[in-house]
């Protein structure tokens, strides 16, 4: 029998029909899982315009980044196997796609998340994907490159930038890119600009290999200088930045062809100081940078002028545990304006800016469980600190001090108590051998408790570190979630406690509210004291002020205990005032009082030093 004409298109159409719904169906469970994903691990994800409108979705394995980007390097995929990365975190899920598609991110993830992988992955399958395709190309380009000779200049064309506040956190992100980039091949192309590095340029009284002042044996000067293999660079902006201010003659790096500029602890770099600029004490000290902005400006500067003449513009990625408004809003407005050299590309919209939050933003550990103890005065914290001594310490433990004064005094107290312990203090005065020697014996083990500053509240991974003491109240609720979240790390149980005074009490409040976010118990009578304190010294300032009424002064505005804080912060809006014409003003007369006044840096209270405290055993010494 003849099988009839409309049966084969019919049936044709029906197979044609299910080939084309299946594809939608994959996508839509894909969309679905990533929405579960992200609601599973509390990830918000804004400003899909940046990347063509659509988000990449996370990746839960990091096999699946072959599949999802096809160019992967497999090698890099076996040292993140090596290095027992079985999954990936949740800002490491979100992020790495994000900078796989040259996105520029703004993250934010607890401490202890994985955030230093989260960037190193993306920058060195960016450095694969230029350099390392093929085994033949790379060898083609290395023929191609010309010998160099003594008579080269010596120029560094960077492809990679990662900037960090602290020589520390310099090294552990070094040491952790060299294992994820073993096998890659193309030489050492990773390295960490240390202090050594080009320590005499530009210095008039040293000149590095001129053949003018070689009648001076002093002036014959060998300085150590970095590989010109070099395509991926850790730093710090201090350093970074006084050689791209430098000469072009002198300034060893090329940044024109930058691929990928990375801030880690992004809140501590772009941290506003509010010091008076036309203080006395400022004028004699110009020379000195006064904050991590002012250190950060001229690597901009250089980038932008980069820009200018090679036309490309580096992607930017931000990563940190906590994010102030201010950095966010500075971060929207003028860092387009920064990169870019004049204000048409600033205004073509070609920088946009992805902002990734996981978990509760501005909160400590939810694994870290965190103690607030009351000692009233100087004395009775040095009382509570024998105590804890004696009994109640976890080891290996971090001790954290307000200043580097302080944290000797307190080693001092520590090493001549009753405990056997083996106790050492670090800090900035040190050099840099001493501070990795140190931070080399806590990491085996030959320290149990290691007195510090905020030097290392950042980004140092202590992961067998077991409590964290406060010593003194930090001066915000950024530090300190910082210096909780060196302990409880990837889902380890920590424990951290707080010492406070009286004179604590006006920055106990912020503490209070991280501890609530991160699920601590919180007493009311605690919080019902605070809110006292601050009503009863806010009417106590309304009715000392003379000016206007007391009722035109906004909530919103900080009046400090300082004088000297409430004449610069007087100065700051009398200067805004002074800028604009006489019609702004007036406009700005009207917002100052709605605009909050807040900086990064605060001010400590004075404190007694331990050393003149009757009960410091240091004085029974020096009396003997």
């Amino acid at each position: 029998m003849d099988m009839l004409v409309d049966d084969v298109p019919l049936g044709l159409g029906l197979k044609r029909k299910k080939l084309k719904r299946k594809k939608p169906n994959e996508v839509l469970s894909k969309t679905k899982e990533a929405k579960k994903f992200r609601a599973v691990h509390d990830i918000k994800v804004s400003g899909s315009s940046a990347l063509g409108g659509e988000l990449p979705l996370p990746e839960t394995s990091f096999t699946s980044l072959v599949s999802s980007f096809p160019s992967f390097n497999q090698n890099l995929i076996d040292n993140v196997a090596e290095l027992s990365f079985s999954v990936p975190t949740p800002v490491q899920a979100q992020a790495i796609p994000i900078m796989l598609k040259n996105g520029n991110l703004l993250a934010c993830a607890p401490t202890g998340s994985g955030k230093t992988a989260a960037y190193l992955i993306p920058v060195l399958q960016g450095y694969c994907a230029r350099f390392l395709t093929t085994d033949t190309e790379l060898e083609v380009k290395q023929s191609l490159q010309p010998t160099p000779t003594s008579e080269t200049p010596h120029r560094i064309a960077l492809f990679g930038l990662i900037l960090a506040p602290t020589q520390e956190l310099v090294r552990q992100i070094w040491s952790e890119a060299a294992r994820l980039s073993r096998g890659l091949g193309g030489g050492h192309f990773i390295a960490y600009l240390s202090r050594r590095h080009y320590a005499y340029r530009g210095k008039s009284k040293y000149k590095v290999g001129s053949r003018e002042n070689s009648k001076n044996a002093h002036t014959k000067l060998r300085e150590l200088r970095l590989p010109r293999s070099t395509r991926i660079l850790v730093a710090t902006p201090c350093r970074m930045a006084f050689l791209l201010s430098l000469d072009p003659s002198l300034c060893p790096f090329d940044v024109s062809n930058l691929a990928w500029l990375v801030l880690d602890e992004y809140d501590k770099m772009l941290e506003v100081d509010v010091t008076n600029a036309n203080s006395l004490s400022s004028k004699k000290m110009r020379h000195r940078v006064r904050s991590f902005r002012d250190q950060i400006n001229p690597i901009f500067h250089a980038l932008s002028k980069a820009r200018s003449i090679s036309g490309r513009q580096p992607n930017v990625a931000m990563f940190s545990a906590t994010v102030p408004d201010e950095v966010v809003n500075w971060a929207q407005s003028e860092l387009p304006t920064l990169l870019s050299p004049t204000a048409e590309q600033t205004l073509s919209g070609k920088f946009e800016l992805v902002q990734l939050c996981v978990g509760t933003r501005n909160s400590a550990v939810s694994t870290v469980k965190q103690e607030l103890r009351y000692c009233a005065t100087e004395e009775g914290k040095l009382l509570e600190m024998r105590y804890l001594l004696v009994r109640g310490l976890l080891y290996p433990c971090l001790i954290f001090m307000e200043s580097r004064e302080r944290a000797k005094e307190l080693i001092k107290e520590i090493l001549l108590s009753d405990a056997n312990v083996l106790a050492n203090v670090i800090s900035s005065d040190k050099t840099d051998a001493q501070r990795a020697a140190i931070i080399r014996a806590f990491r085996e083990g030959q320290l149990n408790v290691l007195v510090c500053t905020d030097l290392l509240g950042r980004g140092i991974d202590f992961k067998g570190v077991n409590m964290v003491v406060n010593y003194d109240l930090p001066p915000s609720k950024e530090e300190y979630i910082h210096r909780v979240g060196r302990t409880g790390r990837a889902g380890r149980l920590g424990r951290a406690i707080t010492l406070w005074t009286d004179a604590d009490l006006p920055r106990l409040g912020e503490v209070l509210k991280v501890m609530r976010r991160s699920g601590c118990e919180v007493d009311p009578e605690l919080e019902r004291l605070v809110t006292g304190w601050h009503s009863r010294r806010s009417q106590f300032l309304l009715a000392k002020y003379k000016g206007p009424a007391a009722g035109d002064l906004s909530d919103h505005v900080i009046i400090s205990k300082r004088r000297g804080e409430r004449r610069l912060i007087h100065n700051l809006i009398r200067k805004q005032k002074r800028k604009g014409s006489k019609a702004e003003t007036e406009e700005n007369a009207s917002t100052d009082s709605d605009r909050q006044i807040k900086w990064l840096r605060r001010w400590n209270p004075y404190r007694k030093r331990i050393s003149e405290l009757s009960s410091a055993r240091q004085n029974k010494q020096t009396q003997k």
